[in-house]
């Protein structure tokens, strides 16, 4: 595995020199301030055989212990997440901000050897699952997306509302702040107002769920201009109509939406808000193709980089001894050069021995008149494919039934949810709600 040293060592000098800051509601903490902490707190931590655990919503705590973790002379394995789950039991392993000992349950398999990090699947389709990968990783990983996207490059200020034990949340946002030096603002998704001074008239990048960047878009309410700020969609359900409502309130905001996953962390950019199933073209430097295309074109999303994971607890990771990684997507070329996604191979639907896919579904019920966003769920715990479609706005069950009648297939959903128009399809991960 070569040097396990300290992960995060070569970028101390810039953190102790940055005028930057983490921001949360408690206040402003300059990176100086937070690495003679972290410091402090390392030369505390006893042995723990089994890693540690950190903390997420610790705010300006939980940087505390990854930069303590990071500045280790010798590089230990380490979780950020939830202390209950995957901490060793004992007192003081719940309820604090600190680091805590990691139990066996948060090892990863016996075959991998080296310091590791791991964040969880989010648990909504059954036990959470721990994905590893490589500390020593990160540093490449945010030189891509520097390179790759000139809005990272740019930034002054990384934002998010989400737990930053989402993947996202902490590769497209805490990682960059903590290479690059700059401000890191941590806040909770009723607590714009931390938020919006901070991302005001500066280049910055906030990933949020975009129910909860139109409610923010309330707060900011055109008083000022956020020329430069980008937002990253955390999860689906960004649409035409939420983007337009969310700038709104953000005047000359723009978008990045992404598509990836904590497996393979990110593949495709676009600078356009679409809702055919278009996910832009790859990130530059990180190779993305096609594999076992059908007649279609359609075939399974493959890739490799130093943003993916390659081992993972309590089920299975189809990747490869090169590094390759696929989590089944199912995507097309497009005549731009990116893909359009089809769905995933595991949520297919049958019927009558028919594919079809739930994004076909989501995009019928989302024309309707009085939707703002929709998602679809499969259940396969029984003998017959069960769906589940989630319809927010002013519209009836009948409505949607019909709309799922009128597909090219014809799709009979099991159950109809409908939510208020302020509510989503989607939880704070971008995850869909069933």
């Amino acid at each position: 595995m070569g040097d396990f040293g300290a992960w995060l060592k070569a970028a101390e000098p810039a953190l102790r020199t940055s005028a930057a800051a983490v921001v949360t509601e408690r206040g402003r903490f300059t990176w100086s301030s937070l690495v003679d902490r972290a410091r402090t707190l390392a030369a505390g931590l006893p042995p723990a055989p089994y890693g540690w655990v950190i903390p997420p919503g610790g705010g300006e705590h939980t940087v505390v212990g990854l930069l303590a973790l990071g500045l280790m002379d010798r590089s230990p394995r380490w979780v950020l997440g939830d202390p209950a789950t995957w901490s060793a039991p004992g007192p003081g392993t719940t309820g604090g901000a600190e680091p805590v000992p990691a139990g066996p349950q948060a090892a990863p398999p016996p075959h991998v050897d080296g310091p590791t990090y791991a964040t969880a699947t989010s648990g909504t389709t059954g036990r959470p699952k721990l994905l590893f990968g490589r500390p020593h990783s990160m540093a490449e990983a945010v030189e891509l997306y520097v390179g790759g996207m000139p809005e990272y490059a740019s930034a002054e200020v990384f934002a998010t509302c989400s737990a930053i034990d989402f993947a996202a949340a902490f590769y497209m946002v805490v990682a960059p702040a903590m290479w690059l030096g700059r401000d890191l603002v941590l806040f909770r998704p009723s607590r714009w107002q931390t938020a919006v001074p901070e991302l005001a008239g500066r280049p910055g990048i906030c990933l949020v769920p975009p129910a909860i960047a139109v409610l923010g878009a309330r707060t900011a309410a055109a008083r000022r201009t956020f020329r430069g700020t980008c937002f990253v969609p955390a999860g689906g359900g960004l649409t035409p109509g939420r983007a337009e409502r969310i700038t709104e309130g953000f005047p000359a905001s723009t978008f990045l939406t992404m598509l990836g996953s904590t497996e393979t962390g990110l593949l495709t950019v676009s600078r356009e808000v679409r809702d055919d199933g278009h996910v832009g073209r790859p990130l530059p430097g990180k190779p993305v193709w096609l594999e076992d295309a059908g007649p279609d074109g359609v075939g399974t999303l493959w890739t490799r980089g130093p943003d993916t994971r390659f081992a993972v607890t309590g089920g299975r990771l189809t990747a490869r001894r090169d590094g390759s990684v696929s989590t089944g997507d199912l995507a097309r070329r497009s005549g731009d050069g990116g893909y359009v996604l089809e769905g995933r191979a595991d949520d297919l639907v049958k019927v009558d021995g028919v594919s079809v896919y739930p994004r076909e579904i989501t995009a019928a019920v989302r024309a309707l008149e009085g939707v703002v966003d929709a998602s679809v769920s499969v259940d396969r715990s029984g003998p017959l494919d069960r769906i589940t479609v989630v319809a927010v706005g002013d519209v009836t069950e009948a409505q949607v039934r019909d709309a799922c009648l009128r597909l090219p297939t014809p799709v009979t959903p099991h159950r109809v949810v409908r939510r208020h128009t302020e509510e989503s399809a989607y939880d704070e991960r971008g995850k869909v709600l069933r």
